[in-house]
């Protein structure tokens, strides 16, 4: 069977970038998306035909979404027996390629349940241009949903989203990660908070915890729009380190050492963070919302809290490397559940009905 996979845009190492990498791989697909930073992605995209259909506005946002959105909708594919969609905007493509399966990770959340959250934190002057794009985009997507011969959920959260904005019942597909990959080498007294730079994330509330307990050290991979304002937050933060990205060996090779992982998002879609975390024997401290609730094991393999500082500071003090080694096995029992063999057969199944 000859597969296509859809994906928005590859220029940053994130946790949805792997799992379409990892299904291009088991499922022998092709990729097609508008950009590849190929100094990120040289060796985890080697092997796979990668089909690259251009971009010219990279790093503008709501021109970049656009003008994702307009190329994809152009895109009209032959020769393939199922068309995979991945991420927001590919979407557009779902008209013209079919038999097709979108594998949601979230409506559009800047659209939907994160506008409010997004429009607030905006300079005045943003504000009614991003009001105008999201009620003009809004049209388009829920025309563009409509195409589609199956959606699955990547979590009971988004599931639940599907209902709220599209009145559509999705079937829920836990994305996977590959845990054998993943290792436990030590817990050395260091804290790991892996995620893209951008608002939602509510990396600068663990920045603001870790200022106040400056015996406790904290590294920070990852990349994104609030780089200049986390790098100023945690100026003169010597127990703070950032690394930036950094290739999918050293974050395994993060994860493995680390005594814990800080997790913070706004009501997160899924997150392959406490899982990631989980497979490699330690466990997360997360905030109570969102995907975090259905993955993490509160008290046996993480701690689910509420996104405050004096909270992560608690946990932290309370999760020492003796009380996370204590946890290592039922991390690594739970993470299994999301293996990338269940995944992929749940997904072949999809697609042979």
């Amino acid at each position: 069977m000859k597969i296509a996979l859809f994906f928005d845009i590859f220029d940053e190492l994130g946790g949805a970038e792997r799992v379409a990498i990892t299904l291009a791989r088991k499922l022998n697909a092709d990729i097609y998306t508008t950009y590849v930073n190929w100094n990120l992605f040289e060796n985890e995209l080697k092997g796979i035909k990668v089909n690259e259909i251009g971009l010219k506005f990279k790093n503008s946002k709501l021109l970049t979404y656009s003008e994702i959105a307009w190329r994809f909708s152009k895109l009209k594919l032959y020769g393939y027996d199922h068309y995979l969609f991945m991420r927001l905007y590919c979407i557009s493509a779902s008209k013209n390629n079919h038999p097709n399966t979108w594998i949601c990770s979230s409506p559009i959340r800047s659209v939907y349940d994160l506008h409010d959250f997004i429009y607030k934190n905006l300079k005045l002057w943003q504000k009614p241009v991003f009001k105008l794009w999201c009620l003009i985009y809004k049209q388009f997507d829920k025309k563009w949903v409509k195409n589609f011969d199956n959606i699955t959920a990547n979590s009971q959260n988004v599931a639940n989203r599907l209902e709220k904005y599209y009145g559509i019942k999705a079937k829920v597909t836990y994305h996977p990660v590959e845990v054998e990959k993943y290792k436990c080498k030590d817990y050395e007294d260091f804290y790991f908070a892996p995620g893209r730079f951008v608002k939602e994330k509510r990396i600068d509330l663990i920045i603001k915890a870790f200022k106040k307990m400056p015996e406790k050290k904290l590294v920070i991979t990852g990349d994104g729009p609030e780089r200049e304002k986390l790098h100023k937050l945690a100026k003169d933060a010597k127990n703070i380190e950032f690394k930036g990205n950094v290739s999918f060996e050293e974050i395994i090779d993060l994860y493995s050492r680390c005594t814990a992982t800080i997790y913070m998002p706004v009501n997160e879609d899924y997150g392959l963070v406490p899982i990631e975390s989980m497979a490699s024997g330690k466990p997360c401290i997360a905030a109570n919302e969102g995907g975090p609730k259905e993955t993490i094991i509160n008290g046996k393999t993480g701690f689910l809290i509420e996104a405050k500082e004096d909270e992560i500071i608690k946990y932290v003090n309370m999760l020492t490397p003796e009380k996370a080694r204590e946890m290592k096995n039922e991390c690594i029992k739970r993470a299994k559940i999301f293996s990338t063999e269940n995944f992929i057969k749940e997904i072949k199944a999809i697609i042979e009905k």
